[in-house]
């Protein structure tokens, strides 16, 4: 006898007055225990304004409902996988990195093919898609990450066959590839911008400088970090898009040496924070500064006037690393001091040591500054 096959269910959408606005009303019936039963969400019209809101907001719960029947790999569509990254996915990553995945799907990914059938995702019309935007490789490349993770999430909830993730095949041109170049500055360059530039964004630059640190472990250090007797300043997080976090990865949470020569300096200047947790407090919050006007307003237009170039936070990384590397300091050395998770990254884009060795290679990047 022929089995009657199970309708995929879309859930009715109706619009009902109430004394204060309005409400959605979301229909759908789902199976339990052998029994068919009704169920009513409501969704607030304040919040969700049109039935295309709706619609969104309900995917995920579509693709639940549908879980097990005939008509769901058939007729779902590619906005019920992307719901199940931003349920299942989205709240692994760090800050910064959700703040990139909700813009690449809100703007891009689910703008194009929220509304198309998982059964369509093919590919070439992928492909055609990625290549034609108008956006950097490395842009591209993380479109095609997050995609990705949604094919493996629908593979994992059995909307598509394990072994057929469309993005497999797709490449993306230039993504390995610097994009922008890294603009070369010598030690005696380095000297000159600290000399321009202002208290306390010159001590701040020191920083940078002499350890390599990104400038987000720079905003989110504390007087706490620094242990006098030990001679050490540890990197225990970073404060990004307004937001305080852990270290990017494992091998970036790490103490480094403290010369004795920037203790000193630290010690000077530590008064002048007021009484502050942080040691670079804004002026107009107490809390951490922002990295874009300190950059915007502070260093980029110092170093154009004294003709460095496009300068920017992550140029005095490279040049530690470039500096370190002068010194004749070992590649385990250097990976170390720039807390690098694998060596090859000091290598290749950046051009375990014993502690003393990290010291004596930060000392002498010290004297080598004129401190």
């Amino acid at each position: 006898m022929r089995t009657k096959r199970a309708r995929y269910q879309k859930g009715s959408i109706r619009r009902v007055k109430r004394a204060k606005g309005f409400v959605w009303e979301v229909r759908y019936s789902e199976m339990k225990e052998g029994k068919r039963y009704q169920r009513t969400e409501v969704y607030d019209g304040g919040e969700y304004k049109t039935e295309k809101d709706v619609r969104k907001a309900i995917e995920l719960t579509v693709s639940q409902i549908n879980s097990g029947t005939a008509g769901e790999r058939a007729d779902a569509k590619f906005g019920a996988v992307t719901a199940i990254y931003r349920t299942k996915h989205l709240p692994k990553l760090q800050h910064s990195s959700q703040e990139s995945a909700k813009y690449l799907l809100r703007d891009y990914i689910e703008a194009r093919f929220s509304q198309t059938p998982i059964r369509d995702m093919r590919p070439m019309l992928i492909d055609d898609w990625i290549q034609n935007l108008t956006l950097s490789p490395s842009s591209k490349r993380n479109i095609r990450t997050v995609m990705s993770v949604c094919f493996r999430l629908a593979a994992l909830h059995e909307f598509i066959p394990p072994e057929s993730n469309p993005m497999k095949p797709i490449h993306i041109e230039g993504a390995s590839k610097r994009q922008k170049k890294i603009t070369a500055l010598s030690v005696e360059d380095f000297k000159r911008l600290l000399a321009a530039l202002p208290e306390p964004l010159n001590i701040m630059v020191l920083l940078l400088g002499v350890y390599g640190l990104r400038i987000s472990e720079l905003l989110a250090l504390k007087w706490e970090d620094i242990d006098e007797t030990a001679q050490t300043i540890s990197i225990v997080r970073k404060f990004t898009r307004g937001k305080l976090g852990e270290p990017k990865t494992d091998s970036s949470e790490a103490p480094l040496p403290l010369s004795q020569p920037i203790l000193e300096d630290l010690k000077e200047y530590k008064p002048r924070t007021n009484d502050s947790e942080w040691l670079f407090p804004s002026p107009r919050t107490g809390g951490p500064r922002s990295s874009s006007m300190l950059l915007n307003k502070g260093l980029r237009p110092v170093a154009q006037e004294l003709g460095l170039g496009n300068v920017g936070f992550h140029t005095l990384r490279h040049a530690c690393r470039s500096w370190l590397s002068s010194l004749g300091a070992s590649m385990g050395t250097q990976k170390s001091l720039l807390r690098h998770a694998n060596i090859s990254t000091t290598m290749d884009v950046y051009g375990s040591a014993l502690s003393e060795d990290m010291r004596k290679a930060n000392d002498d990047l010290v004297k080598l500054v004129g401190l």
